[in-house]
């Protein structure tokens, strides 16, 4: 069983489609000509404690780290380029003042496991280049958009303060110690 973009079953007979799929969708629009996904990954953040004179370590998992990755979107005719321009919008600066937002992202490699990349921020877009052949190319940086969320438990609730118990003495010193412990803290008023 395979699965699509949405992480959702599909037919075998639709898989070619979904495999070779040559655009991404980004914020609900499709990019021209022909778009290659690379350098994605699935980072993780591990801590290695290692002792002093001590062959390995131990290591402590701190959660996932956000991927980074680029789309070099290839265009060889006017029309993807007329296309280039419109689609291009969505990759613009926010204005001064105003928060960038994440945008949603498709792309079969992305969104299915074990990558998951579902939305994403623009890092920086290259100038449009032609080759002496022709055609014009991208690249446009993203980084992994994910809210944050702890993977470290938490205590539920506190535990309810109880009064510490007394110790029993075991011998005579150590009822005699007991008993001056209490006169002591009663001439210290407490």
């Amino acid at each position: 069983m395979t699965l699509s973009a949405d992480l959702t079953p599909v037919e075998a007979g639709s898989l070619d489609q979904y495999i070779y799929q040559d655009y991404i969708e980004l914020g609900g629009q499709q990019s021209p000509g022909y778009a290659d996904v690379a350098g994605a990954g699935s980072p993780r953040k591990w801590d290695k404690r290692d002792g002093y004179g001590f062959s390995g370590a131990v290591l402590v998992y701190h959660g996932t780290d956000l991927a980074e990755f680029d789309v070099t979107i290839s265009m060889w005719d006017v029309a993807q380029l007329i296309d280039w321009w419109n689609f291009a919008t969505i990759l613009e600066k926010a204005p001064v003042g105003v928060r960038a937002k994440a945008l949603d992202i498709s792309h079969p490699f992305l969104n299915t496991p074990p990558l998951r990349i579902k939305s994403v921020v623009v890092q920086d877009v290259s100038q449009l280049r032609q080759d002496e052949y022709g055609l014009w190319t991208v690249v446009i940086k993203f980084l992994e958009y994910r809210a944050p969320r702890p993977i470290l438990g938490k205590p539920i609730a506190a535990i309810p303060s109880a009064a510490a118990a007394t110790p029993t003495a075991q011998d005579a010193a150590d009822v005699q110690i007991q008993q001056l412990q209490a006169r002591v803290a009663a001439l210290a008023g407490s």
